[in-house]
């Protein structure tokens, strides 16, 4: 079994969320996904400056970084009335990736987290409030590209693992 069929259950779980749901039907509340993109930003920041510098994740992709775009989207909708924290999945999450000792397990999260912005993404930018900047890519092929080339089909159980964690933050919204 590849990669990609590996991961189709935990992937359709994860898109029959209710939040996700929200977001597709272009109904999802701005100050929920406010804080969501303030959870995404702290995991990202991590997989991209903590594992993507320790195991070189991005050479020759370094236009796939999310980080800053998540950050810019989350300071256009942040309420100064509200106080962002990190919620206990995201804390999880973050925590477990600071287990991560290999290239292989760290790159199954780029590909979850990442591949996702590329493919879903694109529909979700529509439907985002706000400007949508952490889902806009200016050579979207060539990044899938180079992202497939780090894959092993091998990857498949850690990348369920980066969908469990995911399936567990989109929850929260719930």
């Amino acid at each position: 079994m590849n990669l990609k069929e590996a991961t189709a259950e935990k992937h359709r779980e994860a898109e029959s969320l209710p939040f996700i749901k929200s977001i597709f039907e272009a109904r999802v509340d701005k100050d929920q996904y406010a804080d969501y993109l303030f959870q995404l930003g702290l995991i990202y920041y991590f997989l991209e400056e903590g594992l993507g510098e320790k195991f070189n994740l991005f050479e020759g992709m370094k236009d796939l970084k999310r980080h800053k775009h998540i950050i810019e989207d989350f300071n256009e909708l942040a309420n100064n009335n509200i106080s962002y924290i990190a919620r206990e999945p995201t804390l999880e999450y973050f925590n477990y990736l600071s287990t991560i000792g290999d290239t292989k397990k760290a790159m199954a999260h780029v590909y979850v987290r990442h591949m996702g912005d590329l493919f879903g993404g694109q529909q979700l930018a529509k439907c985002v409030p706000g400007s949508g900047k952490m889902y806009s890519f200016d050579n979207i092929r060539e990044l899938m590209t180079s992202i497939r080339a780090k894959l092993s089909d091998d990857m498949a159980n850690e990348a369920n693992v980066a969908f469990d964690y995911n399936i567990k933050m989109l929850k929260e919204y719930s």
